[in-house]
């Protein structure tokens, strides 16, 4: 599961992303990755965090999601190519 978030302030001229991953291990752990930072410029923060069942690693995803959209982050539909 992956969600894209962006947030555009246009008074401050600022553009931001936020990626939550939520996917299971080889263990059969379930990690769940969040990468945030500026759109179009160098710098951001990549976080991970490992759960051992899945309603845990669910339930912290749509904490985290939820938050983000509280600060002002909107999703964005994103399209995986095809191989």
């Amino acid at each position: 599961m992956q969600i894209r978030l962006e947030k555009f302030d246009y008074s401050d001229g600022r553009h931001r992303y936020c990626v939550l991953c939520l996917s299971q291990t080889l263990f059969g752990e379930w990690c769940l990755e969040q990468a945030k930072g500026p759109i179009g410029a160098a710098g951001g923060q990549q976080r991970r965090a490992y759960f051992l069942h899945h309603t845990e690693a669910l339930q912290s995803f749509e904490t985290l999601r939820d938050k983000e959209v509280k600060r002002g982050f909107v999703p964005i539909p994103v399209q995986l190519g095809l191989l």
